[in-house]
């Protein structure tokens, strides 16, 4: 019965950790989602969201 008890508590532990890291990495991948959105806007907008309005009217005046 100890035996049971002490890999439950190891195998416990492993699950928590993973579950922790997991949840981490989680976050940090989704900012770095976030991040190359922006860069990705930025492609399309050439850095200037004017840029952006300015095509879509036609020929400036």
């Amino acid at each position: 019965m100890e035996t049971f008890a002490e890999s439950m508590l190891q195998s416990c532990f492993s699950i928590a950790v993973s579950a922790f890291l997991l949840l981490r990495m989680e976050g940090e991948l989704r900012a770095l989602r976030e991040a190359i959105d922006r860069l990705r806007y930025c492609q399309v907008c050439r850095f200037a969201p004017v840029a952006l309005l300015q095509d879509s009217e036609g020929p400036a005046s």
